[in-house]
């Protein structure tokens, strides 16, 4: 773990951060976390957004699951399942490495419960 992250975009369920010590970028999504060295970065942004979502909503239709959209990660039987939103936040996340957003109330996830 990188003492020295610098963080570069942030989403409801990410974030996105750069390591100067080690020189790669650390993605926190949910529950995942990824470091990846810049090339790698490249790579799985380019792949992320060759991924035909209208394919595998219908291939997966009958799924249980409702997230129906796989991400291979290098290993053969380990995959990322997303849902479209999921998908679209990780481009998103990716794609505006420079660009900060902050995040609004809505994107909170939080039960207030008033005394």
């Amino acid at each position: 773990m990188c003492p020295n992250h610098q963080l570069l975009n942030q989403s409801k369920n990410g974030t996105l951060s750069f390591c100067c010590q080690n020189k790669f970028f650390r993605l926190v999504f949910n529950n995942l976390c990824f470091e990846l060295y810049e090339w790698e970065l490249q790579k799985f942004k380019k792949y992320l957004h060759e991924i035909d979502v209208p394919y595998w909503e219908k291939r997966l239709a009958v799924s249980i699951n409702s997230r129906r959209i796989p991400i291979t990660i290098g290993c053969k039987h380990v995959m990322v399942l997303v849902n479209r939103h999921e998908l679209f936040e990780l481009q998103q996340l990716l794609e505006n490495e420079q660009k900060m957003k902050w995040l609004g109330l809505k994107d909170i996830d939080y039960n207030f419960i008033e005394n």
